[in-house]
């Protein structure tokens, strides 16, 4: 499920990767899912990514992370604009997650523009390996992209044995919509 409309406005070059929202998980946890989702965003090589740490982010709003569908302070993409030059800001909530077979994972992800505060591109599902389509999905993915240093099950579903491995497959299949279509 994602939203991108016919005419969005002026490209983005330049967008602020927020971190993942997730009220449940520590910090340490959600900064490696931070570097994951980054990782696969980058990948892309749509635009330039900037990441803002959770420091950072508590300095300008006072909190380390920001759920996607709350209300923002009236200025908060303007000190974004100023803060890391970004005509772009990406929300991510991780909305559901279960490490243990089948491994499962939510995400609600928001591509605003900083400038009229629009959003130029949405995207909401939850990624259950339960799932036959997801798991074998899932498992194509590990075996084009994999380090070949990593050791791999014999039917290849080792990536649904490790929660950091799908939630690369996860980051990858969220941006998979997101095209220059999403910032012309």
């Amino acid at each position: 499920n994602y939203f991108s409309p016919e005419t969005a406005g002026a490209p983005i070059r330049r967008v602020a990767q927020l971190p993942l929202f997730n009220g449940s998980f520590p910090d340490h946890y959600l900064r490696g899912l931070d570097e994951t989702f980054e990782s696969e965003l980058t990948k892309k090589a749509l635009f330039e990514v900037v990441r803002v740490s959770r420091s950072e982010l508590e300095t300008l709003f006072g909190r380390r992370q920001v759920d996607s569908t709350e209300v923002l302070p009236a200025d908060a993409l303007t000190r974004l604009r100023r803060q890391f030059g970004v005509e772009g800001a990406l929300f991510t909530d991780l909305t559901h997650f279960s490490p243990y077979r089948p491994v499962a994972m939510g995400v609600r992800t928001k591509l605003v523009d900083a400038a009229s505060g629009k959003i130029r591109w949405a995207f909401d599902y939850v990624f259950d390996a339960g799932n036959t389509s997801i798991a074998e999905a899932a498992k194509r993915y590990q075996l084009l992209y994999s380090d070949p240093r990593q050791p791999l099950t014999t039917d290849g579903g080792s990536i649904l044995l490790s929660p950091s491995r799908f939630a690369k497959y996860v980051a990858c299949e969220t941006y998979a919509s997101l095209t220059h279509d999403s910032e012309a």
